[in-house]
């Protein structure tokens, strides 16, 4: 996504970088309507396969951003079967004790420790993820975070 807004940046300004439409030539009309194309088929693509990912997570968009960041830099595993089996696990332990007791949102430092508690629990030892505690401390901010944004409305 970001290569994208990049490209698209990068386009546009050449684009208008001389001021005003009238003295782009043709060509480079034409150059910067490829170019536009080729972004544009990029981003289709990249919805597709967000929207792929997302449907692996029940369209739950907290758990598919989640996923694409732990398979950033130093994936916890190479499989995204098994991110997913994982990631998936997760989901259902932490949304359970979400709606069994959902006044637990109003305590951010209650829902960190229980998190931490699950995240260690699905990931390390019921999938045997490489998790140490600088790692479960990372994968646990960055699902707290998921879950405060969507509780206060702030979910992108």
């Amino acid at each position: 996504a970001q290569e994208i807004e990049r490209l698209i940046g990068m386009s546009l300004e050449r684009l208008f970088k001389k001021g005003k439409l009238s003295e782009v030539t043709k060509e480079e009309m034409e150059a910067n309507t490829k170019a536009l194309n080729a972004i544009h088929v990029k981003s289709k693509e990249l919805s597709r396969k967000n929207e792929l990912l997302r449907a692996k997570y029940n369209n739950d968009k907290k758990y598919a951003r989640l996923h694409k960041r732990l398979m950033e830099k130093n994936p916890l595993t190479d499989s995204n079967v098994k991110m997913v089996e994982a990631l998936s696990s997760l989901k259902e332990e932490i949304d359970n004790q979400v709606l069994n007791n959902a006044n637990m949102m109003e305590n951010e430092n209650f829902v960190s420790k229980m998190m931490l508690r699950i995240v260690v629990q699905e990931l390390k030892n019921k999938h045997h993820l490489p998790l140490d505690a600088e790692t479960s401390r990372k994968v646990n901010k960055l699902l707290v975070k998921e879950y405060m944004d969507e509780f206060n409305g702030r979910a992108a």
